[in-house]
């Protein structure tokens, strides 16, 4: 195996529900909190499409952990949208967070830690085939 097919065999992607038990939104940041420490150096590029309510968002820049914390603090829905995270320092994104339809959260990841941590926070997180 090359090292290219390597780097690609390593990447794990999977999909939960966004709408938890008791009609619960997990939202952005409810999801980067559940994460850390795993992303707590971690800079992050929102590419978001749709947000209830509307709320101010800085376009093709990246942002601390904490940073979209603050912004997500309200606990807007995330409809469609994306948050790719690398850490700080990197010019690798090895984290991507996706919202589909707001009910749907996909992660991309090259690391087996953040893979592992949301399959036991996420017990019905399966398998994506592809991106």
């Amino acid at each position: 195996m090359s090292g290219e097919e390597a780097v690609v065999a390593a990447i794990r992607m999977l999909t939960f529900r966004a709408w938890r038990e008791h009609h619960h939104y997990l939202g952005l940041e409810e999801l980067l909190t559940s994460l850390e420490p795993l992303i707590e150096t971690y800079e992050w590029r929102l590419t978001i499409d749709w947000l209830i309510p509307a709320i101010e968002m800085p376009e093709n820049i990246w942002l601390s952990t904490d940073q979209v914390l603050q912004l997500f603090g309200s606990h807007p829905q995330l409809v469609d949208g994306e948050a790719e995270g690398r850490r700080v320092g990197s010019s690798a994104t090895d984290v991507r967070l996706r919202a589909l339809d707001s009910s749907l959260w996909d992660v991309q990841t090259a690391r087996p830690d953040v893979a592992v941590r949301i399959s036991e926070l996420y017990p019905d997180a399966v398998e994506l085939k592809e991106w």
